[in-house]
Order: C-alpha cells, then structure tokens, then sequence
C-alpha cells in the first residue's frame, strides 16, 4: 500500500519515554485525516542495540492502549551516519519513504517534541500539484513555563533569513515533498547541527532552479516544540561552534555583507560564537 504521508520520528539518546508519551501519542492523536493514508517510520538511533526491541513493544503497548487503527507504524534501525544530530535517521526514513511512495510527502517529528491534533490535517489540506512544502507556524514550551512564539510568514522564508538565523521552521514543522528531500539529497550528515537552516537554503534554491514547486505557510499553529535543557544539539556550545563553523564555510560567499554581520550578532548572543580567526 502507498501511504500519502509518512510522518518520520528520529530517536535517540534513550528519550523513548517522551518518543511514545509525547511524540508518537500526538500522531495517534491527530484529526480530521484518513489514518489509513498516513504511516509512522520510527528510526532508532540509540547507542545501545536493546533499545530498539524495546521501542517496539513500547509501540505495541501504546497502540493496545489506545486502540489504534491506521497509522501503520515500523521501528527501523539508522543505516547512515550514526549518533550525530540526526541527520543520517532522518535521511534512513527519507529513503524508506521514498522506496514506500515516491509520491509521497513526509512530516518530521522530533522525538521531544509533539504534533497538536490539526497539524497533518492541515498540511495535508493544503497540497495541490505544485505543492513542494508546507510550514506550520509552532510554539516553543521553555523550561520556565513560558511561551514563545515565531511567527513567520511566507515572505520571510528566503535563503537570506536561513543565512541569518531561522525564522521559525525546525524539523518538527517541516512537512516536504519525499522525491524532492532526495532529490537536494536530505539532511547534511557531516553537521553536528545547524541542519535546520542548512537543509531550508538548498531546498530553496532548488524551487528556484527547477521552478516545478511552491511552498506554503500556515499561520496558525501545529506544532509544540519543548526548549528544554537536557541533552540535544543545540545545549552543547563546543558541539554548536564546530557546526557553525562549517556552516559558514560552506555558505558564507552566498552571504551579503548585511547579512553575515546579522548571522555572527546572532550567533553569538544564542551560542557564544566567535568565528575563528583567519590564518
């Protein structure tokens, strides 16, 4: 059977209580869409090999529970890059997505985070022949009980604000066309992070050379995203830097002068970043 969106779920770190309590439990929660249309790839990236078998029957206990149907869900093992930000499970998904439906689309969940119940339904409402991506609007719970919100719009999303920063679209609300994340080749697997915006500004430029695709932007809101301070790519500065620093080699000749004086401001008030200085 093809599926028409497979929702991909990279986990790692032994995060599997928040994989199925948060992540997995809000897919089983979403609305208004056909489950039998949808498919779940989990792709376990973990150290320990028991993991795996673990998550397993964690998913069966949880579908028992709540007596789920559709959403067919497989537990994978990452094939590419192993225990570095993600990008070789992300990718391992991609292809099997890929393999399953080249017609397809894939929605990306992070294993902290969570889908609120209208996220597919959404996007899903939103393709058409053209339609390469959607983006929907997410929030961020932080650690001290507060929300923050970003609320990007469609004219925000251009290589330029990737160059900067990011304006609000982080692997939990990007929902793509499968055959083009293979055709830009996914997710870079020699960042440590940084894969975010690195992914969005070769996406973006592919729309521009092929001009097959749009994308589209929501505005209101799917996606919960937890900015909390255990262990992810982000809280690890010695890890941060080293992705930044091969992040700007790889795009700073693209970069107006502008836009390069914004991008070190902002990386050095949310990382401590300094670039390093020229030999």
């Amino acid at each position: 059977m093809k599926f028409d969106v497979t929702v991909i779920i990279a986990t790692a770190l032994q995060r599997t209580d928040w994989l199925i309590n948060r992540s997995l439990k809000s897919v089983y929660l979403q609305t208004g869409i056909n489950k039998e249309i949808c498919k779940i790839i989990i792709v376990d990236d973990n150290r320990k090999e028991k993991e795996l078998s673990i998550i397993q029957n964690k998913v069966s206990e949880l579908r028992e529970a709540f007596e789920v149907s559709g959403f067919s869900t497989e537990v994978i093992r990452n094939e590419r890059t192993r225990f570095m930000s993600g990008t070789g499970a992300w990718n391992t998904g991609i292809l099997k997505a890929y393999k399953d439906n080249p017609d397809g689309y894939v929605a990306i969940l992070d294993d902290d985070d969570e889908f609120l119940p209208n996220h597919l339904s959404d996007c899903l409402s939103q393709l058409n022949h053209k339609t390469g991506a959607v983006f929907q609007r997410l929030f961020w719970q932080n650690n001290d009980g507060s929300v923050m919100h970003l609320p990007f719009k469609l004219n925000d999303i251009t290589p330029e604000s990737f160059y900067i920063g990011n304006p609000g679209i982080q692997g939990s609300n990007m929902f793509f066309k499968t055959k083009i994340l293979v055709e830009i080749s996914g997710f870079d697997e020699n960042l440590p992070n940084t894969t975010d915006r690195d992914l969005m500004i070769r996406f973006l430029w592919h729309l521009k050379e092929t001009d097959s695709y749009d994308f589209k932007v929501l505005e209101n809101i799917g996606v919960k995203h937890y900015n909390h301070q255990k262990e992810k790519v982000n809280n690890n500065f010695n890890l941060k830097h080293q992705g930044l620093n091969l992040f700007y080699k790889k795009y700073q000749s693209y970069f107006s002068i502008d836009a390069y004086e914004k991008s070190l401001v902002r990386a050095k008030r949310y990382f401590n970043y300094t670039p390093p200085k020229s030999k």
